[in-house]
C-alpha cells in the first residue's frame, strides 16, 4: 500500500509542492548563502536539517543558480568528496588533480557557483579518524577562501557542536553564520497537517483544531516542539489505517489522484504516542521479517535481524553508514562490519539486507547502506540489554587486537581473554573463523608463557636459595677466621650480626621488588624463606619480617577487592581500598592505580554527563538515567544534581 507522507525519508527538490512549515527558515538560509562561503547548521536531530536543504534552499534556486553536491561521508569524507567532483569532471580536464582548481574549473565551465553540502557531518567525529579530520580541515579552509566559486554548507547534529571547536581554529568564520533548526511548534504543526491534508485529499474531521492538537499532543509528549521525521511516520500510519478501514481489501479506486479519505479524533487516540508508532513499526519488521528468515535459513541464528540492524548502529546510538560492493543480489559488505555477521550465512544476510531496504528501514545509496533514520538507531539503541553492549565493545577491541596480531604478532593479555571468557556463549557465534583461531592461539600463548615464568620464578628463587646458603657458609668461615685471629668474642659476635643483618636486608629488597611489581605472594614467600636459612638474626628483625609479612598479605587482599569493583565499574569504592592499602604500606604500583582508577572514574562521569545532555530534552527518562550514573560516580557533585533538577 502506497501513502504520499515522507516516512523516515528527507524532502527533496522533487517534494517542494508539499514542504510546509519552514517557509521562515528557507529565507533566512537562502539570505546567508549570499553573504558567507561557509554556513553552518545544527539543531537536534529529527528537526529536518537535510529536508530544509533538498528541498527548503533548493527550491529557491533556479537551475543555473547553483550546482549543488550532497555529500555523506561514506567510508571517508575526504574520498568521497574527491568521488564526487571527479565524477562531473568533462574528459578533457582529467589533468587537474587539485580540488581548488576542479572547483574553479566547474565554476567557470557551467557558470553556476559549486555548493558543497556536507550532511551529518558529525560523522566525522563518531566515525573519522584523526588523519581525516586533519585532511578535511585543511581542504576546507581553501574551499572557503574561493569565495563566488563555492559554497561550504555543514549540517551538524546539535549535540556534537562542541567536537567543532577544533575546527574553528583553522576555520575562524565557522560560527559566523550558522542557522538553528527548532523543533516544530503547534502552530507550523497543523500548518503541516491542514495543508498535507489538502494536498492528499484527506478531510480532518470536525472540529479539526481538536484533531491537530491530539496529532500535536501525541508526537511532543507534553514538550515543546516536535521533530518533522516524527510527524511524517505519525501521518503515515494513520494514513494507512485510515486507508484500511475505508478499503480492508486494500484495493483502492484506479485514478491517479490520492483516494478519498478521513482523519478522525477516535483514529488518532487509537493510533498513540509516537515512540508506541514507531516502537511497534520496528517490532513488526523485526518480527515477520526473522519469521520469514528462519523458515527460508534453517541455520540462521534466532536473532540474525536483530544482529544485523545493531551493526549499523554506533556504540553512541547514531546510525553507522556501511559501505558495500556488488549487485543489489550480492551484497558484499565492507570487512570490519562483515565480521560482525560473521554467524549469519551469506545468502540469509543478502536476503535481511533487501528486505530491510524494502521495508523502509535501511536506505541504500550507490555505494552504501544506512538506517532510514536516527529515530530507529536511538530505538536499536534502546533495546541493547548490557550484555549486548559489553559483547559488541569486546567485538570491536578483538578486532582491533586482531589487526594489530597481524601486523606485530603480539596476542591476546590475560585480561583480555578473562573478558573475552566471560561474555564467551553470547561472542563465540560472532566470531569469524579467523578471529576463532585468534582467540585460541592466544590462549595456547598465554598458557605456555606461564608456564614459562613460572619455571623462571622457581629457578631464580633455586638459584637464590644456593646463593644464600654459599653466602652464609662463607660468613660463617670468614666470622670463624676473626675469632681464630683476634680471639675477641664480642667482635666476632657483633661481626656476625652485622652479616646477618645485611644479608636479610638484601632479601627485604628482593621481596620488596616482587611486592612493587604486584607478585604479593612471591614477596610474602621470600621474607618466609628467611627464617628457614637459620642465619641466627635478631629477635627485632623477626618481629620486622612477621609484620611486614602480615601488612603485605592486608595490601593484597586490599588490592584484589579493589580490582574487583574496577571492573565492575565501582571506582569510587576501589580507590578507598586502595587509598587503604596505601596506608598500609605505600608503594609506586598502589599510586598508579590509584591514579589509574580517578582517571576511569572522570571519564565514565564526563561520558554520562554528555550523554544525559544529548538524550535531554527529547528522552528525559535516559537523560536522567545518565545523570543519576554520574552522581553516583561523584556523590554530591554539583553539576549533576543541577542538571537533574532542569529535568524535572
Amino acid at each position: 500500500m502506497k501513502t504520499p507522507f515522507k516516512f523516515l525519508d528527507a524532502y527533496t527538490y522533487q517534494d517542494r509542492d508539499n514542504f510546509f512549515g519552514r517557509e521562515d527558515e528557507t529565507e533566512d538560509l537562502y539570505r546567508m548563502v549570499f553573504k558567507s562561503s561557509l554556513i553552518l547548521i545544527y539543531g537536534l536531530s529529527g528537526t529536518g536539517k537535510t529536508s530544509l536543504v533538498q528541498c527548503g534552499l533548493a527550491s529557491k534556486f533556479d537551475g543555473p543558480d547553483w550546482f549543488p553536491f550532497f555529500l555523506r561521508r561514506g567510508a571517508d569524507f575526504n574520498q568521497s568528496l574527491d568521488q564526487v567532483i571527479q565524477g562531473v569532471m568533462p574528459k578533457d580536464a582529467a589533468a587537474i588533480t587539485a580540488l581548488p582548481d576542479r572547483i574553479t574549473y566547474l565554476f567557470r565551465y557551467y557558470l553556476r557557483p559549486v555548493y558543497l553540502i556536507f550532511d551529518q557531518f558529525e560523522e566525522l567525529f563518531i566515525l573519522g579518524t584523526e588523519k581525516e579530520q586533519q585532511i578535511l580541515a585543511e581542504t576546507l579552509v581553501k574551499l572557503t577562501q574561493m569565495e563566488a566559486a563555492c559554497r561550504v554548507i555543514l549540517i551538524v547534529r546539535e549535540e556534537f557542536i562542541g567536537q567543532l571547536y577544533n575546527l574553528e581554529k583553522q576555520l575562524p568564520r565557522l560560527f559566523d553564520f550558522r542557522l538553528r533548526v527548532e523543533p516544530m511548534g503547534y502552530s507550523k504543526v497543523t500548518e503541516v497537517v491542514e495543508k498535507s491534508c489538502q494536498n492528499y485529499h484527506i478531510s480532518l474531521e470536525e472540529p479539526i483544531q481538536q484533531s491537530t492538537k491530539a496529532i500535536y499532543d501525541n508526537i511532543s509528549g507534553g514538550k515543546s516542539g516536535i521533530q518533522l521525521p516524527y510527524l511524517q511516520v505519525y501521518l503515515d500510519q494513520l494514513y494507512r489505517d485510515a486507508f484500511l478501514k475505508k478499503y480492508p481489501d486494500q484495493d483502492a479506486p484506479n485514478t491517479e489522484t490520492w483516494p478519498q479519505l478521513t482523519f478522525n479524533l477516535p483514529g488518532i487516540k487509537a493510533l498513540g504516542d509516537i515512540e508506541d508508532v514507531l516502537g511497534r513499526f520496528l517490532d513488526e519488521q523485526k518480527w515477520q521479517l526473522q519469521s520469514n528468515v528462519g523458515q527460508q535459513f534453517t541455520d540462521s541464528p534466532e536473532d540474525a535481524v536483530s544482529t544485523v540492524l545493531d551493526a549499523f548502529v554506533t556504540p553512541e546510538g547514531t546510525k553507522r553508514p556501511v559501505t558495500y560492493t556488488g549487485t543489489e543480489a550480492n551484497l558484499v559488505l565492507d570487512a570490519q562490519v562483515a565480521q560482525w555477521l560473521s554467524g549469519i550465512n551469506t545468502k540469509a544476510l543478502g536476503y535481511i539486507i533487501r528486505q530491510l531496504i524494502n521495508r523502509r528501514i535501511l536506505r541504500q545509496t550507490e555505494n552504501s547502506l544506512e538506517l532510514a533514520h536516527d529515530a530507529l538507531a536511538l530505538l536499536i539503541d534502546q533495546n541493547r540489554s548490557e550484555t549486548q553492549r559489553r559483547v559488541n565493545e569486546v567485538l570491536s577491541r578483538l578486532l582491533i587486537a586482531h589487526k594489530e596480531f597481524l601486523e606485530t604478532r603480539e596476542s591476546l593479555s590475560k585480561k583480555q581473554i578473562n573478558v573475552i571468557e566471560e561474555l564467551w556463549p553470547t561472542l563465540k557465534p560472532r566470531l569469524s573463523a579467523d578471529l576463532l583461531a585468534f582467540v585460541e592461539q592466544s590462549k595456547a600463548d598465554l598458557i605456555q608463557k606461564e608456564q614459562a615464568e613460572l619455571l623462571a620464578e622457581r629457578e631464580k628463587r633455586r638459584r637464590a636459595t644456593r646463593a644464600a646458603a654459599v653466602a652464609i657458609v662463607l660468613a660463617t668461615l670468614s666470622i670463624g677466621a676473626l675469632v681464630f685471629a683476634t680471639v675477641k668474642a664480642e667482635q666476632t659476635r657483633k661481626a656476625k650480626n652485622e652479616l646477618a643483618k645485611a644479608f636479610v636486608n638484601g632479601q627485604i629488597q628482593v621481596a620488596q621488588t616482587l611486592k612493587v611489581e604486584g607478585k604479593y605472594e612471591a614477596a610474602q614467600e621470600k621474607l618466609r624463606a628467611i627464617d628457614d636459612l637459620n642465619v641466627g638474626i635478631t629477635q627485632p628483625l623477626q618481629d620486622t619480617l612477621s609484620k611486614i609479612t602480615q601488612q603485605w598479605g592486608e595490601v593484597q587482599k586490599l588490592v584484589e577487592q579493589a580490582t574487583v569493583l574496577t571492573q565492575n565499574e565501582d571506582y569510587l569504592e576501589a580507590i578507598k581500598l586502595y587509598q587503604k592499602a596505601q596506608t598500609i604500606s605505600e608503594d609506586e604500583r598502589i599510586s598508579g592505580l590509584i591514579k589509574e582508577t580517578e582517571n576511569k572514574l572522570e571519564l565514565s562521569y564526563k561520558t554520562l554527563i554528555n550523554a544525559g545532555d544529548g538524550f535531554a530534552g527529547r528522552y528525559n527518562d535516559r537523560a536522567r538515567e545518565s545523570y543519576e550514573k554520574a552522581l553516583r560516580l561523584k556523590p554530591g557533585d554539583l553539576l549533576a544534581t543541577q542538571k537533574l533538577k532542569q529535568l524535572k
